[in-house]
């Protein structure tokens, strides 16, 4: 078995060995044609190369074609994702020279009778312009001349110079109705009431005329309650007192909002006029209460401060008006 299989194995190499010496040494091509031959296969390359590298730069160019497309598309859609501040109050009453402008713009422009507040507006009053606005959160809020109010939004704003007067228009504290007024001298915000707060020369001054108002200070927050008026400046308060019909309120009704009595009773119509100017409404006899509760108003008292407006509703009607420092007292007048 392993003589047969070693005779097997020596048998094609012989014979092929033997062949090779047969046909002798390979003819080689004339040297002409191998420099055709390798001047052919180098253009053949070189044009394969050329080939890829097009296709490579085509895809390079679309991919960033695609991106610079996509970039352009994304500026260009960019405003419809921006979103807008979210509303923070509306205009109520305008007087004089009243300007605003946007978060980011550097000019200022006249204020529009319908504005409506944006989230980062800011605010600003000629020497005659007043303003009263309506916040989201339902709290009224009357700027007096020469003011200067941003908000951050229906919670916050930044009081720079002037006088603001705040009316949450409950009784008690609303987590639903806050403010927090930022001035230089501190923070100031109300537990339900009316106040005024005011920066002039470094100073921030605090007047409660209704509830209780915190001011956060240097050394924490300080309280005033109605009838006191704070004075802050460089860290020292002082106290005074401050009636709720003193004379330093008399701005705030020139700027009220109009009532709408139409369909209200004198009743309501008087519990707004007193609120407004600070006074005690005071029926003089059973009589006086009946009637303000029966008549039901109609017409329109806009344009007229709280004072003028009492007068103007009840010659109208079978109740007289007495108004001293601190009260409004009906009568009921003879027939």
């Amino acid at each position: 078995m392993n003589e047969h299989t070693n005779t097997t194995g020596s048998e094609p190499d012989a014979d092929l060995a033997a062949l090779l010496r047969a046909v002798g040494p390979r003819v080689q091509p004339p040297s002409a044609m191998a420099v055709e031959v390798r001047a052919a296969v180098a253009a053949e390359w070189r044009a394969m190369t050329a080939r890829r590298a097009r296709r490579r730069l085509a895809t390079t160019w679309s991919l960033a074609a695609g991106v610079a497309v996509a970039a352009v598309g994304v500026w260009l859609a960019r405003p419809l994702y921006v979103p807008a501040g979210e509303p923070v109050a509306s205009l109520a009453r305008i007087e004089g020279t009243v300007e605003y402008r946007g978060e980011h713009a550097r000019d200022w422009a006249q204020l529009p009778a319908n504005a409506e507040l944006r989230e980062g507006d800011e605010l600003r009053t000629g020497a005659t312009g007043r303003a009263a606005l309506k916040l989201a959160n339902g709290i009224q809020l009357r700027l007096d001349v020469d003011t200067r109010v941003a908000f951050n939004d229906a919670e916050h704003a930044r009081l720079r110079r002037g006088g603001v007067y705040v009316d949450s228009g409950v009784t008690g504290a609303d987590p639903s109705r806050d403010l927090e007024i930022d001035t230089p001298a501190g923070s100031v915000r109300h537990l339900g009431t009316q106040y005024e707060a005011r920066v002039a020369d470094g100073v921030l001054r605090v007047g409660v005329r209704e509830g209780l108002v915190a001011v956060g200070a240097r050394g924490g927050d300080i309280v005033a309650n109605a009838g006191e008026q704070l004075l802050i400046q460089d860290g020292q308060v002082t106290r005074n007192a401050l009636a709720a019909n003193a004379d330093a309120w008399a701005w705030v009704g020139s700027i009220t909002p109009p009532f709408a009595i139409e369909g209200r009773s004198v009743d309501d119509f008087l519990t707004w006029a007193g609120r407004e100017t600070g006074r005690q409404i005071v029926y003089t006899s059973s009589e006086a209460a009946q009637r303000a509760r029966a008549i039901v108003l109609k017409g329109s008292v806009s344009g007229l401060t709280p004072d003028d407006a009492v007068s103007a509703v009840l010659s109208t009607t079978a109740l007289r008006p007495a108004i001293d420092d601190g009260h409004i007292r009906i009568d009921a007048a003879n027939p």
